[in-house]
């Protein structure tokens, strides 16, 4: 069966999370074009190009960052529920609002610093080495990234919060748009 489809924020998440995913994908087949093109160059020709590691990584920043969002939403993230598989419903209901609780403010709180120092950058006017690009555009990638990912976070923790509000046997956890919970 299809995932239910949401409304409001919550869609403007998903669709925003599937757009940095797919970035993400774009980055990365670039990272792959540009490491081969600088090897293909220093091997041929004896020109590296110092360039591609400085962009390469701006790359990678993003490949991370902005696949969070879309990559919890699948279930996609490492789980270990080792512990909690033999817990009550309850009690993994109650936990697992816990735990997105947790996970979303400490998503806020490093999202408001890396956004500090992404100001910082842009004050200072600094710059990358080799190629001279302002340094807070690649930074600005991480706390996009984490508000994107705290945001993504918010729509299953409400629906949480009614799974264990609720009664009998519907006091579990609550799954992602891939089914179980994530």
């Amino acid at each position: 069966m299809p995932p239910p489809r949401r409304a409001g924020l919550e869609a403007l998440v998903q669709r925003t999370s599937k757009a940095a995913s797919l970035l993400g994908g774009v980055a990365t087949v670039a990272i792959t074009g540009l490491v081969t093109f600088d090897v293909l160059m220093r091997y041929f020709l004896g020109e590296p190009q110092l360039f591609v590691d400085e962009l390469a990584s701006f790359l990678q920043v993003l490949v991370v960052f902005w696949g969070l969002a879309w990559t919890f939403r699948v279930g996609g993230h490492v789980r270990v529920d080792l512990v909690t598989a033999h817990l009550p419903g309850p009690a993994r209901a109650w936990l697992r609002v816990v735990t997105l609780a947790i996970g979303i403010a400490l998503l806020l709180v490093m999202a408001w610093v890396t956004w500090l120092s992404v100001g910082e950058a842009w004050e200072q006017g600094r710059v990358s080495t080799v190629m001279l690009y302002p340094l807070w555009l690649p930074m600005a990638l991480i706390p996009t990234g984490l508000l994107l990912m705290a945001l993504a976070m918010l729509g299953p923790l409400v629906r949480q919060v009614r799974a264990a509000l609720g009664r009998g046997g519907r006091r579990d956890e609550v799954g992602t748009e891939s089914g179980p919970a994530a």
